[in-house]
C-alpha cells in the first residue's frame, strides 16, 4: 500500500518548493552572466580606446617620418624616397582601417585611400610629384575643413552627423583629424568604459578605466569635482594619459592630458561654445576669440593648449582650469 503525504490548504510541497528555489537561482545566474557580459564588452571598448590612441600617434609619427626632404630630390634618392613614401602610406592605411574598423567605419574614406594609393602609383619617380602627393594628400589641412569638423563633432550634440563630412576629408591628416574628433567628442563611447568610480548627485560623475590604467591625475581631479560635478566622464586611459568630458563647460568641454618622461602634463582642450568670448580669452594657451559686440557667439569654439611643470600641483590647475570655463550661466544676451 503505497504511502501517501498530506499537505494542509496552502501548504507547498518539498517539490514545489525545490522548484520555486531552482528558479530564484537560475534567475540570480541569468542575471550574473549579463552583468558579467557588459563587464566584458565595456573592458572590449576600453581596449580599443587605447589601441586607437596608440594607433593615432603612430600615423602622426609616420606622417613626420615621410616628410620629403631636399635630399631626397638628388640621384637614386627620389627613387628611395617614392619607397619611402608607400611604405608609410601602407603602415597608415593599416593602422586607418584598425581604426576605423572598431569605430568609425566609412566606404568614402575608404575609396579616398584607394585614391591615394594610386596617386603615389602614377607619379612614379617624379620627386615633384610625389612632393605635392605628400603635401596634399598627406599633410594638408583646410582650416574650412577643420572648422566644420569641430563644429560637427560635439558631445551631447542633438544633430550630430558623424559621417556628414567623410566625403570632404581629403588628406590623411583631415582622415585622422575627422575620426579623432569623433571620437573623443562622442560621450556615447566614453561612457561605454570600465566604470572605476561613481559621484555627484545623480551618480553621474564617471571615473573611468581599469585598475592598471589609474593615474594620479585622473584619479586626483575626480575626487575634486565628483561631489559638485554632474555628466562628468573621466577617462584613464595609461600611466600617463587622461582624456575627459565635462558637460555644461562651454556646452561639453574635452581635456587630453599627457604626462611626458620629464614629468610635465600636456593638456590640450575644445571648447565648443563661447558662453563668454572674455572669460574664454582669459584661459591658459586659449586660441583667442574675437569678440563680436551684439551678437552672441554660442556656435562658436575654440581650443587651447598649455604645460603643467611637475613643481606645480597639476591636479588643482587643471580643477582650476576646468572652472574658469564660462557655461550657460556666463552668457551675456542682448535684447
Amino acid at each position: 500500500m503505497m504511502n501517501h503525504e498530506t499537505f494542509n490548504h496552502g501548504e507547498t510541497s518539498p517539490q514545489e518548493n525545490t522548484d520555486w528555489a531552482t528558479v530564484e537561482e537560475a534567475k540570480d545566474f541569468s542575471a550574473h552572466m549579463a552583468e558579467s557580459e557588459r563587464e566584458n564588452k565595456k573592458l572590449e571598448n576600453f581596449n580599443k580606446i587605447v589601441d586607437f590612441f596608440e594607433r593615432d600617434a603612430s600615423i602622426k609619427k609616420t606622417l613626420v617620418k615621410i616628410a620629403p626632404n631636399e635630399q631626397d630630390n638628388y640621384g637614386d634618392d627620389a627613387g628611395d624616397y617614392a619607397d619611402k613614401l608607400y611604405d608609410g602610406f601602407c603602415d597608415i592605411k593599416f593602422d586607418l582601417k584598425t581604426i576605423m574598423n572598431n569605430f568609425y567605419s566609412s566606404k568614402e574614406i575608404e575609396n579616398r585611400l584607394k585614391e591615394i594609393e594610386a596617386d603615389i602609383a602614377n607619379a612614379g619617380l617624379n620627386f615633384q610629384k610625389l612632393l605635392d602627393i605628400y603635401r596634399k594628400d598627406f599633410s594638408a589641412m583646410s582650416e574650412d575643413f577643420n572648422s566644420e569638423v569641430r563644429k560637427t563633432n560635439v558631445g551631447y550634440y542633438l544633430w550630430a552627423n558623424p559621417h556628414g563630412l567623410d566625403k570632404d576629408a581629403k588628406s590623411i591628416n583631415e582622415i585622422l583629424h575627422l575620426i579623432h574628433t569623433s571620437i573623443v567628442n562622442n560621450e556615447n563611447i566614453l561612457q561605454a568604459l570600465p566604470v572605476l568610480a561613481k559621484g555627484g548627485k545623480y551618480e553621474d560623475c564617471l571615473l573611468h578605466g581599469t585598475e592598471d590604467s589609474k593615474n594620479d591625475i585622473a584619479v586626483g581631479v575626480f575626487e575634486k569635482i565628483k561631489d559638485n560635478a554632474s555628466y562628468t566622464d573621466v577617462v584613464a586611459v595609461s600611466k600617463d594619459r587622461t582624456i575627459m568630458m565635462v558637460r555644461d563647460s562651454g556646452h561639453a568641454l574635452t581635456v587630453d592630458i599627457q604626462k611626458d618622461d620629464d614629468g610635465k602634463y600636456f593638456v590640450d582642450y575644445f571648447v565648443p561654445k563661447i558662453c563668454n568670448a572674455d572669460k574664454v580669452n582669459l584661459l591658459p594657451g586659449v586660441r583667442k576669440v574675437k569678440k563680436e559686440e551684439g551678437k552672441q557667439q554660442t556656435r562658436d569654439f575654440t581650443t587651447g593648449a598649455f604645460i603643467i611643470v611637475p613643481k606645480d600641483n597639476a591636479v588643482d590647475e587643471i580643477v582650476n582650469f576646468i572652472a574658469a570655463v564660462p557655461t550657460d550661466d556666463d552668457i551675456e544676451y542682448n535684447f
